[in-house]
């Protein structure tokens, strides 16, 4: 898989995070600690700049074997936060993707204009027929994104993973490549 960059629009672009990022994304993540340990699973893990250059490392050993990719979310040249694929399931066409945002990026629509890309992206170009969003419950802004892009709540998953302090229930949904508008 290419190195995943999209101009989203003139405030937005995605890049696939490198090794030259880690010490931004390190700190964007340390300032904002609680607001991502809430609802995320891979942040509290990140506690040096070694755990983020691992975790783009990951990131980039993944998306070399055509399995995923962790993007940067750059609003106005200034990292906010990251879109992830977390697989790319080839013989079935089907993937999932994630999401976080810095706080103080919080309400400006920049994931919801970041994710339409990357759908597009995943079914024009990795020729993907199923998307997936896994979102707490409790997560209302990041269920509200899924919604707003048109995905299908198939159902809630329960206790289906551990944040920071507590298994959370996951609301699953999907979108298919005939449902994209």
């Amino acid at each position: 898989m290419t190195p995943l960059l999209l101009r989203v629009d003139d405030e937005i672009a995605l890049r696939q995070f490198d090794l030259a990022d880690a010490e931004t994304m390190f700190n964007l993540i340390l300032q904002n600690r609680t607001h991502l340990d809430t609802w995320l699973r891979w942040s509290g893990r990140i506690q040096t700049l070694q755990d983020t250059q691992a975790l783009i490392q990951r990131f980039a050993e993944k998306s070399v074997q055509g399995d995923g990719f962790h993007a940067g979310l750059w609003y106005k040249n200034e990292l906010a936060g990251g879109v992830v694929c977390h697989f790319i399931n080839r013989e079935s066409h089907k993937t999932e993707i994630g999401y976080w945002l810095a706080e103080q990026y919080v309400g400006y629509g920049l994931v919801t204009r970041a994710c339409r890309a990357v759908i597009g992206y995943l079914f024009e170009r990795e020729k993907m027929h199923r998307v997936e969003i896994q979102a707490a419950v409790e997560n209302s802004r990041s269920r509200a994104i899924a919604e707003r892009l048109g995905f299908t709540l198939e159902g809630i998953k329960r206790q289906s993973d551990w944040l920071t302090n507590r298994y959370a229930d996951h609301a699953m949904y999907s979108l298919l490549i005939v449902d994209n508008p």
